[in-house]
């Protein structure tokens, strides 16, 4: 029971920000599904390498195993779903960016995640079924709005080429492979795809990739005790002294510095 219920969570975006930056802001991808649901300010955020403006009433839903970086500026409220990527939900395969013009709709999510943040706080009897109810009420919602497609924000056609990029980028970006590697995969030249990152995410291949390495060797150093030489190794770098030159390059700081720094959250 504790895991499954460890696998829901709602948190409010205003206690998201208040972690460490990096976090939520550089490439990175989650076990759970996650469906963010800005109800104020705006921002901008990245799903699979495609960069998009969001505003008030907009809800974006990134699959577990999606690549994502969310910018939260400090005006920016709203609302954080995780769901276990096991249940039965009937949710989405693909990610998608909606801005919810009706106020019943509106209404409607705010209500369904309210709900799910009582029901895990009170923990009573049966809240495994409850929470599951739940979840079938946002994948309705969803499943819904979706079909009205009146406030999707389309996929470009020119962008397939990140998307499938990253997607190549998360199945291996800790074997140590660079752009070439993934350009000569995709049948493109690494050219080509840098031009598509840079006008699909605002930056170029190689900035991506080590955007999203540079995350993961973040998570090991702060989440775990692994030692930095086998951080190294587990990202594909060569050398201890590599991976620190380029964790330095990355951050200001050496592999320990950053480990040892004060923690937010």
């Amino acid at each position: 029971m504790a895991d499954s219920l460890s696998s829901y969570s709602v948190l409010s975006l205003g206690k998201l920000r208040m972690q460490e930056p990096w976090r939520l802001e550089l490439l990175h991808a989650q076990r759970r599904h996650r469906l963010y649901w800005i109800t104020r300010g705006q921002g901008r955020v990245t799903v699979n390498c495609i960069t998009r403006g969001y505003g008030p009433n907009t809800a974006v839903f990134a699959p577990a195993g999606t690549q994502l970086a969310l910018e939260l500026p400090s005006q920016v409220q709203g609302l954080e779903l995780c769901l276990p990527p096991g249940a039965d939900l009937g949710l989405p395969a693909e990610p998608f960016h909606l801005r919810i013009s009706n106020i019943e709709a509106q209404a409607s999510l705010t209500s369904h995640l309210e709900k799910i943040e009582r029901e895990l706080a009170a923990q009573a009897p049966a809240v495994e079924r409850a929470l599951m109810a739940y979840g079938l009420l946002v994948s309705a919602w969803t499943a819904r709005e979706l079909s009205r497609s009146e406030g999707a924000v389309l996929r470009e056609r020119t962008h397939r080429l990140a998307e499938l990029f990253s997607a190549a980028m998360e199945a291996q970006f800790r074997s140590g492979r660079g752009i070439a590697d993934y350009a000569a995969a995709l049948q493109v030249t690494p050219t080509h795809l840098s031009r598509v990152c840079r006008e699909a995410a605002g930056r170029p291949a190689h900035a991506l990739l080590v955007e999203r390495i540079m995350h993961e060797a973040r998570r090991l150093l702060r989440d775990t005790d692994m030692p930095a030489r086998e951080i190294a190794e587990q990202l594909g770098f060569s050398s201890a002294a590599y991976f620190t030159r380029a964790f330095q390059h990355a951050t200001t700081r050496t592999p320990s510095d950053f480990r040892d720094a004060p923690r937010r959250f």
